[in-house]
């Protein structure tokens, strides 16, 4: 037995820790807050961390903490271990994507990332081109086993998304329906 420190478990943990103080860096100043994960969210990202994860589905009304938790749950699978890629996209993201001309970089890196989050999904207008740049994303994650976290505000995905994409993204995916108040409405 040596006394030499191991180098690759220093590495390990520095790698780690810079890739959590990424995401605390890239989280969102107004989602930085302390709360309760729901139990079954905190399960998925423990598989997630397993690599054996599937899409998330955070659904509920506005201001129950949908967005909030595809943060913690991140967070939270980088700091146990989760070495994968996160893009995280937010509504405005995807509309600056597909609207032409389509950002096909932007749209591949979405296709390849390790984890991506579309976050809220239907809260604006999807027209038949974004839905179609929409399905080339899917459809290679779903292809690839790539996990996405999906939240939204709508009960049902294949209103705005049709039935091909909706079904890509349920396909075998932990549906978390959040509810109580609307957290906001209190600030």
């Amino acid at each position: 037995m040596s006394d030499e420190p191991d180098l690759n478990a220093e590495w390990h943990a520095d790698r780690r820790a810079h890739r959590l103080r990424t995401i605390q860096q890239q989280r969102p100043v107004m989602l930085r807050h302390e709360g309760e994960l729901d139990p079954r969210v905190e399960a998925w990202g423990r598989s997630l961390v397993a690599g054996t994860a599937m899409n998330l589905i955070l659904v509920g009304s506005v201001g129950r903490t949908k967005t909030w938790s595809a943060w913690e749950v991140l967070e939270r699978a980088v700091a146990n271990g989760y070495a994968g890629w996160v893009d995280f996209a937010t509504v405005a993201d995807w509309q600056d994507a597909t609207t032409p001309p389509v950002d096909k970089d932007r749209l591949k890196a979405m296709r390849v990332a390790d984890m991506l989050v579309l976050d809220d999904l239907g809260s604006a207008r999807i027209n038949d081109w974004q839905r179609e740049c929409m399905l080339s994303v899917i459809d290679e994650r779903w292809q690839h086993a790539r996990p996405t976290i999906i939240t939204t505000n709508m009960q049902k995905l294949t209103e705005p998304l049709g039935e091909r994409l909706a079904s890509r993204i349920k396909d075998g995916a932990t549906l978390v329906a959040l509810g109580g108040e609307d957290r906001r409405s209190g600030r």
